[in-house]
């Protein structure tokens, strides 16, 4: 049987996670790298529809540093920041972290936000919620070496 490069990729990424996720790196204290694979938006004049990062003024790898308490744009310099406002570590085994997101001073725009990281496996939920509006984004994080 002929594996895709897409299914090769998942496979190695998933071995990843499950050897580091074997040292409990999902507490709230190791920096992490997380890739969005899925992501939706939805309102309510178009319901939910799969999106690129790039049609919704995102991206897809994240760096989340706990010592600085900011989630970035990862592999590049950008000056997105996201501050993370709370940390649990003790709901049904994951790690979540939640933040808002202002937007520009002159416009409706302010969003909240979570994160959901599965402990051992590293599996993540994004959210993203507004005015009307709602981003969900699925993928995985890894420790940062």
């Amino acid at each position: 049987m002929k594996m895709s490069i897409k299914t090769l990729t998942f496979a190695a990424l998933m071995g990843v996670i499950s050897t580091a996720s074997a040292a409990s790196f999902f507490d709230g204290k190791q920096p992490l790298l997380c890739s969005v694979y899925q992501l939706f938006e939805c309102d309510t004049a178009n319901a939910c529809s799969a999106v690129t990062p790039g049609q919704v003024d995102g991206f897809s790898h994240l760096n989340i540093d706990f010592k600085t308490k900011i989630v970035t744009r990862a592999g590049e310099e950008s000056e997105q920041q996201s501050p993370i406002e709370n940390v649990e570590t003790r709901v049904d085994g994951k790690l979540i972290l939640s933040g808002i997101e202002d937007g520009q001073p002159d416009q409706r725009d302010g969003a909240g936000w979570t994160i959901s990281i599965m402990d051992p496996e590293g599996t993540m939920v994004l959210a993203v919620a507004g005015d009307g509006f709602a981003i969900v984004g699925l993928g995985a994080c890894v420790p940062t070496p």
